[in-house]
C-alpha cells in the first residue's frame, strides 16, 4: 500500500467520524432546549461551540447571534468552516476518491450519497424550521457509510488505517465533551445525561449503573469503560491493536505512542469533576492523540521525498 493511500484512508476516517459526531451533538443540543432546564438556549449552543473550540470562529462570522438557524448553517453547511459537517464530508470524499481502487464500491456509493444530499441545498431549507430532519438524514447517511465499511471492506491495512482515523477522532471528541461538561455543568445530572446521549451512551450507562448513578460514574464510564464504543479507553485500546497489526510497523513511533496512551489511561486515577487534575488528565489525552496523529504522518513519510515512491511492503 502506498503511504499516500494509507494517509488518505486515515484522514477519511477522521473526517467521517467528525461529521457524524457533530451531527449527533447538534441533535442532542437541540433536544436539550425542549427540556425543562435552568440553562438558556444560548448557553446550550455556547457549550457546543466550546466543545468544538469554535467560539472565536463563530463570533467572527455570526457575532452574538446564537439562533438555531445560524448555528446550523455554521456547523453543518458552512464550507468556510473547516470542521463543519459539509467540509468534513467533502474532505472524506476527496480522500476516498484518491483511493477509490482500494475501497469497495458500496463505500464509494454511500459517501457520494451523503455528499450529494449536503451539497444540493435541499437540506439547508430546513435549517430553521425542521432542523431535526437534517440531523436524522445526515445521521442515517453516516450510518450507511459506516455500515459499508463494516460489511464490505476487507480487513487489510487500508481498513486498519481508516479505523485508526475514526477511533482517534472519536476519542478526542469524547475528551472534549467531558471537559466542557466538567467546566460548565458541574454536578448537573441532566447535562451529563445529555452528554451520554450525544455519544450514544445513555442506554449502556443506565444498564450498567442505573439511572440514579452519580455524575462521577458518568465520567468514569466515558473515559474507562472498555465495552463502550465511544469510550476513550475502548477507542485507544482498539487503535493500539490496529496500529500493531499494520504490516511493517515494528520500528514506528505511532503504535507505541497510542499504546502508551491507552496504558496511561488504564492505570490512571480518574479525579472528581471539580478536581483540576481531571482537566490535566483530559489535556494529556488530547495532546497524546494529536501527537499520535503527527507521528503517524511522520512514520508514513519517514523516507522523505515523494511519498508515491514508497509502499509499506518496502518497509
Amino acid at each position: 500500500m502506498l503511504s499516500r493511500h494509507a494517509e488518505g484512508l486515515f484522514w477519511m476516517g477522521r473526517y467521517l467520524e467528525r461529521a457524524a459526531y457533530i451531527t449527533r451533538m447538534l441533535d442532542v443540543a437541540s433536544n436539550k432546549q425542549l427540556e425543562l432546564s435552568s440553562r438558556s438556549p444560548d448557553d446550550v449552543w455556547h457549550d457546543l461551540l466550546s466543545a468544538l473550540y469554535l467560539e472565536q470562529e463563530y463570533a467572527a462570522v455570526h457575532g452574538g447571534d446564537l439562533s438555531i438557524g445560524a448555528i446550523n448553517r455554521f456547523l453543518i453547511f458552512d464550507r468556510d468552516n473547516p470542521v463543519s459537517v459539509t467540509s468534513s464530508v467533502m474532505g472524506a470524499r476527496t480522500n476516498v476518491m484518491n483511493v477509490r481502487d482500494l475501497v469497495p464500491i458500496e463505500l464509494l456509493g454511500a459517501i457520494n450519497r451523503l455528499h450529494n444530499r449536503l451539497s444540493t441545498g435541499v437540506l439547508e431549507r430546513h435549517v430553521e424550521r425542521s432542523p431535526h430532519e437534517i440531523y436524522d438524514t445526515v445521521a442515517g447517511l453516516c450510518r450507511a457509510v459506516t455500515g459499508a465499511i463494516d460489511e464490505a471492506m476487507p480487513r487489510y491495512d487500508g481498513y486498519r488505517f481508516l479505523m485508526l482515523g475514526r477511533l482517534l477522532e472519536r476519542a478526542e471528541m469524547t475528551c472534549r465533551m467531558i471537559e466542557v461538561n466538567r467546566t460548565v455543568s458541574g454536578q448537573d445530572v441532566s447535562a451529563w445525561m445529555s452528554a451520554l446521549r450525544s455519544v450514544s451512551g445513555f442506554h449502556g450507562f443506565t444498564q450498567a449503573h442505573g439511572p440514579l448513578a452519580p455524575v462521577e460514574a458518568v465520567v468514569e464510564f466515558m473515559l474507562r469503560d472498555t465495552s463502550f464504543p465511544f469510550g476513550v479507553q475502548y477507542c485507544l485500546n482498539r487503535a493500539a491493536e490496529l496500529a500493531a497489526e499494520v504490516s511493517g510497523t515494528g520500528s514506528w513511533n505511532s503504535p507505541r505512542t497510542v499504546g502508551r496512551l491507552a496504558a496511561d489511561l488504564r492505570y490512571a486515577d480518574v479525579p472528581a469533576i471539580d478536581d483540576p487534575e481531571l482537566a490535566e488528565l483530559l489535556r494529556r489525552l488530547e495532546d497524546g492523540i494529536r501527537l499520535a496523529t503527527e507521528e503517524l504522518h511522520n512514520d508514513l513519510f519517514q523516507f522523505g521525498g515523494d511519498p508515491q515512491l514508497y509502499s509499506f511492503e518496502a518497509l
